[in-house]
């Protein structure tokens, strides 16, 4: 199969896989929301900020691996894929060790008077928190697992994986709504055991598919050096991320307590659905990007960045332009009691996701080639200023929105500075960038965005939200046909069509013949 086309059938696969994905989350959340309440959902959710933002190293040890696998896979050397797998693997349960025990140590002062948590639900709270631990240990472990059949775009099985895990966080919280005891205890208890599934599943697989390739021989430390000192520059960049969604929950816990983290958690919960459908494109596209580079094609390295980036944008956006223009409709469907300031907090996190979205290509262009010291710096270091600046307002008498406005301008400046740095480091060309921007993201976004508007503030009366939705959506596929799309693009998928018809028609013929 063509990479051109594996791509896209695994954004395809990827796509639909999210959005039951999606749908089956926003259920769950709604009814654990209702079976915890908003105080012990809110406990719950700033109990795993904590963790989110402790454990950083995690989710960059998975890019790294992710990076160096797709490399050496790019270079067709066999015996260079087996030992990038074991010092993944190595490096992977030492910092999991490490990482575990730094968090169990620190979890002694964090319960002690640092959290606003209730004295009545202290003892769940702690339970809660070892319970997340133990996941992250399993989450850490199964990355390389991961890691290789991603680089190696078996994106059923990952979809797959996934596709369980909502089904089975949707059992949870069924049972959570049905149990008369502590169900706070409850559904930490069933969350590791769901992290313990999913980690198994990844582990049988490639022990199956990938024999030749997986191997737990030592290797040296010094061997761990390349990998570590890659890892230890996008740490920063991940770092930046945790930072900036896991710390505005302590952040706001602290300041206006568990009622308005609840918001806070719900908003966040609506923007990680989201991003999910942007990373189906960036994900597909994520290990072409890197193979190119392995087998050193520079430029199909920053074509294909660019265009992950559009694409996981302009999938985003057929969820994300109505659901910004009906946010309060929206969450009222989906929520029986709306918290304070949801709203706004979910409209202006979906708003910062979607500009990161736009250049998350560029990032692992930077990433393929390998060179991302000062990206990782300049970029990560304007994302985090947005902390403490949101500190700094909130200690004026700020109310929380303005931290979230805040979180916002930052993480769109971090965006903008990405295409700026790439071209620095590499042989990028802004004017790349800028043009497809200009003349293939703004216009569909606009005229779709103003027609949105233009349904939901005057004629809301005579169409239903589904129906506004639908509209939008089909107005947004001929806008983004007619100027998202490159005319190599467009020629793309009409010769897709041509095969996939030919094909139907193939398979029609042979069932009446």
């Amino acid at each position: 199969m063509k990479p051109s086309n594996r791509a896209f059938i695994n954004t395809v696969i990827q796509y639909i896989s999210l959005l039951i994905n999606v749908l089956l989350g926003l259920i769950s959340v709604r009814i654990i929301l209702d079976a915890l309440g908003a105080s012990d959902y809110g406990i719950y959710d700033v109990i795993g900020g904590v963790i989110g933002l402790l454990s950083f190293v995690s989710a960059s040890l998975s890019q790294t691996s992710l990076r160096y696998l797709s490399v050496s896979l790019g270079q067709n050397n066999a015996e260079t894929t087996r030992y990038t797998f074991r010092t993944c693997f190595w490096l992977h349960l030492y910092m999991s060790i490490v990482l575990v025990a730094i968090l169990s140590i620190f979890g002694i002062f964090l319960f002690d008077g640092f959290l606003n948590i209730p004295k009545s639900r202290l003892l769940s709270a702690k339970i809660v928190y070892m319970c997340m631990l133990l996941s992250l240990f399993l989450r850490i472990c199964a990355t390389p697992f991961s890691a290789l059949i991603t680089a190696n775009e078996h994106f059923w099985y990952t979809s797959t994986i996934g596709i369980i895990d909502s089904i089975l966080k949707l059992v949870v919280a069924i049972v959570v709504k049905a149990y008369m005891g502590d169900k706070l205890f409850v559904y930490g208890i069933l969350m590791v055991f769901i992290t313990f599934l999913n980690s198994i599943l990844y582990l049988l697989y490639c022990n199956k598919q990938y024999k030749s390739i997986i191997e737990f021989k030592k290797v040296p430390f010094l061997a761990m050096r390349n990998i570590s000192g890659f890892a230890g520059w996008t740490l920063l960049d991940v770092l930046s991320s945790i930072v900036n969604r896991q710390g505005y929950a302590i952040l706001l816990n602290k300041f206006f307590g568990p009622t308005v983290n609840a918001s806070f958690a719900l908003s966040r919960q609506l923007e990680g659905h989201v991003y999910t459908i942007s990373a189906s494109a960036i994900n597909s596209m994520k290990p072409q990007i890197m193979k190119s580079q392995g087998a050193g094609d520079s430029n199909r390295v920053y074509r294909l960045s660019i265009t992950a980036g559009k694409m996981g944008f302009f999938l985003m956006s057929f969820i994300t332009i109505p659901l910004v223009v009906l946010m309060p409709d929206i969450l009222s469907l989906w929520l029986k009691q709306i918290p304070i300031g949801t709203v706004e907090f979910a409209r202006l996190l979906i708003i910062a996701c979607m500009a990161e979205q736009l250049t998350k290509g560029l990032f692992y262009a930077n990433q393929a080639v390998g060179n991302i010291k000062w990206f990782s710096i300049v970029v990560s270091s304007i994302r985090m200023l947005a902390l403490p600046t949101s500190v700094f307002f909130l200690l004026l008498g700020f109310n929380a929105t303005t931290a979230i406005l805040i979180f916002l301008v930052f993480e769109t400046i971090g965006s903008i500075c990405r295409v700026y740095l790439l071209s620095i480091i590499t042989e990028f060309k802004t004017s790349m960038f800028i043009q497809s921007f200009v003349y293939n993201v703004l216009p569909p976004t606009i005229v779709t965005l103003f027609s949105c508007c233009i349904f939901y503030f005057f004629i809301k009366e005579h169409i239903s939200i589904v129906g506004i939705f639908l509209v939008t959506a089909g107005i947004n596929a001929v806008s983004i046909y007619f100027w998202g799309l490159t005319k190599e693009e467009k020629q793309y998928f009409q010769d897709l069509n041509n095969t996939f018809t030919r094909k139907l028609q193939s398979i029609a013929r042979e069932i009446i013949g």
